[in-house]
């Protein structure tokens, strides 16, 4: 076997030596563990750093992906996954002994409670065509990762800190900065990015002290920031417990059938009259999310930026953006967005603090084939949930950081006899130029357009290298959105007159 066809090879600096394999070019390593396994005792602890290991360690295959049901859950489904899920897994291009290549970190989302590195639609190889460093992570999710137990004597940094799974996101980091240069890659010029609850949890770090100095770069793709309060967090862990049959606490959740504390998260997530029945609040779209603690999370993640970035302006570069129809992935597959009555409207509004009068509104902004019921509540939670804290993450990265870029996919998917639209997540397949994935086919259809996965995907790599993904900057005198569409083009200040409604509520 010639050297060009060997099995590539990496030497950690803790020694460890590691085993990958050749795909298409690239060098791909799976399923290195960055933490040790979180069971027994360190089920509910802070990360601890995974243990050196003796010789040759294989990484040809993923670790497996944190507990969790299929999406589709039956009463009876399995449960997927493992504890030993705490891992990341790294594609290369062929690289010379001290390459300084700039390095990409993927955070998946799925509301916390679901998702994995592994998914088809995440692999990284065309980013590492692109002279990048990527690695994807992994991270503790459900109950595991995101349930707060501040009654519990243990909380405070003990059995049970907070956030867990946020504390997982930094110690993945801080393993890239002390062994990506095994690959070639260059740990001063890291960039972090994730959608959804990925994105979201990154906005939680990146106003958390600890990250300064483990990123340089983050991009946010729809970042859903909301985040529990800790009477929210009560109410979440008192109806899972209740669901399970359980008592509320660590010990008894902890010691509870595993599948069975899945599902009861999978039934809140899927049923918003569950949630509203055991005490959480119309806006908790999902059960579980980070909490506002005040250790790990200080402050709710805008109000944190704000505090963090203004006390100590960072040397950080920021790309953030939304979809222009995001909510419609909830609510137009299963048709609940016909379904959908003025009061749920206005129940939601209520609960998030948005006036009767700005609904008016809202509506009245709406063209006329809009203005129904679910058209309106799916327009309302698509700004709330990620549109407009995308606009206020731009607008505070312009203020602060060295440089802010923000965008809009606007790209209506034909899926679901074409009402899917420009819908949450449908741009991922296009970042990845992952169009040919089972996954990516759902959100796109069978002939998705290549030159603009070609273009975002482009941009991205381009950000990543120079922190500059090809169109002018968002500041406060010009800010430039760019619009990615069939014709993509680049304006300024784009944002609708609606979003001036949420003023004083995000």
């Amino acid at each position: 076997m010639s050297a060009s066809t060997a099995a590539p090879l990496v030497t950690l600096s803790h020694g460890g030596q590691l085993r990958g394999l050749w795909e298409q070019g690239v060098r791909v390593f799976r399923g290195v563990p960055y933490a040790q396994a979180p069971s027994g005792t360190l089920r509910f602890a802070a990360p601890v750093p995974a243990l050196p290991w003796p010789g040759v360690r294989d990484a040809t295959g993923f670790a497996p992906m944190a507990p969790q049901l299929p999406r589709t859950a039956r009463a009876d489904a399995p449960m997927l996954g493992g504890e030993d899920c705490l891992a990341v897994n790294v594609w290369a291009p062929p690289a010379e002994p001290g390459a300084r290549l700039p390095v990409m970190v993927w955070v998946h989302g799925g509301g916390f409670f679901r998702g994995a590195a592994s998914e088809p639609l995440y692999d990284g190889a065309s980013f590492a065509r692109q002279g990048v460093v990527f690695v994807s992570l992994q991270y503790r999710l459900g109950i595991d990762g995101f349930l707060h137990f501040e009654d519990e004597a243990g909380s405070r940094g003990g059995a049970a800190p907070a956030n867990r799974g946020l504390l997982d996101l930094l110690a993945a980091l801080q393993w890239v900065r002390e062994h990506i240069s095994a690959w070639g890659g260059d740990p001063a010029q890291v960039t972090v990015f994730g959608q959804s609850a990925g994105a979201g949890a990154l906005a939680c770090v990146l106003g958390m002290p600890a990250s300064r100095g483990l990123l340089q770069r983050a991009i946010l793709q729809s970042p859903s920031v909301a985040c529990q309060t800790l009477q929210e967090a009560a109410a979440a862990r008192r109806a899972v417990a209740a669901l399970v049959g359980v008592a509320p606490s660590l010990a008894a959740l902890g010691a509870a059938d595993r599948p069975a504390v899945l599902h009861a998260v999978h039934r809140l997530a899927a049923d918003p009259a569950l949630r509203q029945q055991h005490g959480l609040g119309i806006r908790n779209f999902f059960p579980l999310r980070p909490v506002v603690d005040g250790q790990v999370l200080v402050a709710p993640p805008l109000q944190a930026l704000a505090q963090q970035w203004a006390a100590h302006p960072p040397d950080l570069q920021v790309l953030v953006g939304s979809n222009a129809e995001e909510m419609r992935l909830y609510h137009v597959p299963g048709g609940a967005i016909d379904r959908v009555t003025d009061a749920q409207v206005l129940a939601f509004a209520q609960d998030v603090g948005l006036p009767t009068d700005a609904v008016r509104a809202y509506q009245a902004l709406l063209p006329p084939a809009q203005q129904t019921p679910g058209e309106l509540l799916s327009a309302l939670q698509s700004d709330f949930y990620y549109r407009v804290p995308a606009q206020r993450i731009a607008a505070l990265a312009s203020e602060w950081t060295r440089s802010a870029h923000r965008y809009e996919f606007g790209w209506a998917s034909p899926q679901w006899r074409g009402r899917l639209g420009a819908a949450h997540a449908v741009e991922l397949p296009f970042v990845f130029a992952n169009l040919h994935t089972a996954q990516g086919q759902e959100f796109t259809g069978a002939a998705p357009p290549a030159h603009l996965a070609q273009e975002m995907h482009q941009s991205w790599a381009s950000f990543a290298h120079q922190g500059e993904p090809g169109w002018a900057c968002y500041d406060g005198a010009t800010p430039w959105v760019q619009h990615f569409n069939s014709a993509s083009h680049c304006e300024i200040h784009s944002d609708p007159t609606r979003f001036n409604l949420w003023e004083g509520i995000l």
